[in-house]
């Protein structure tokens, strides 16, 4: 779990450079992860009334529900985090990115690695129909996602439809994570 916490703050303090110790107590996403973490961590070591007291105050504080049953991957962030509901039994891969007024709903919703969900979407399954986004997907702002959608989607409107597919190679030049790490070298 300390190890999760450390990565999603790598991605927070590279989101909010220079801002100095101020920025975790300004910002809320940083508040929302730790607190997310922290009910995580409570949930596994058979803390449960605390892991839900946790989840609450997350609910009370931010207007944000992740439960303490979600399971996400390291570099996981959340943008201007309100209204942002993510069912108990919802698997996030890692360093996904998720804005405000989001909701992953059902039964049955796996996010793979590398996924942008942009403010008002929801991806919701069904009992019968689980929904999984593929890894480097991104889902537009307002889209409304009830149906599985391949890896390196461009996915936009109500019901959402794919707008695009990139080959790897461009998203690997483009994604903001990969470029840097290109940069670097």
């Amino acid at each position: 779990m300390l190890s999760l916490l450390k990565e999603d703050l790598r991605i927070f303090n590279e989101k909010h450079a220079g801002d100095g110790l101020f920025r975790y107590f300004y910002y809320p996403d940083v508040r929302v992860i730790v607190l997310f973490r922290l009910s995580q961590w409570c949930y596994q070591h058979s803390l449960k009334p605390i892991a839900y007291l946790l989840t609450n105050l997350n609910d009370l504080l931010h207007g944000v529900w992740i439960g303490p049953r979600v399971v996400a991957g390291k570099g996981f962030s959340l943008g201007h985090p309100r209204g942002v509901l993510i069912n108990p039994e919802t698997i996030i891969g890692e360093y996904c990115t998720i804005i405000n007024q989001v909701t992953l709903g059902g039964p049955s919703v796996v996010i793979e690695d590398f996924v942008e969900i942009g403010a008002g979407a929801k991806v919701i399954s069904m009992p019968n129909r689980p929904v999984t986004v593929g890894a480097h997907s991104i889902i537009g702002a307002g889209a409304v996602v009830t149906r599985s959608v391949p890896p390196f989607s461009i996915l936009a409107g109500v019901p959402a439809k794919v707008i695009k597919t990139k080959n790897l190679a461009d998203w690997l030049l483009e994604h903001p994570y990969y470029k840097n790490c290109i940069d670097k070298n």
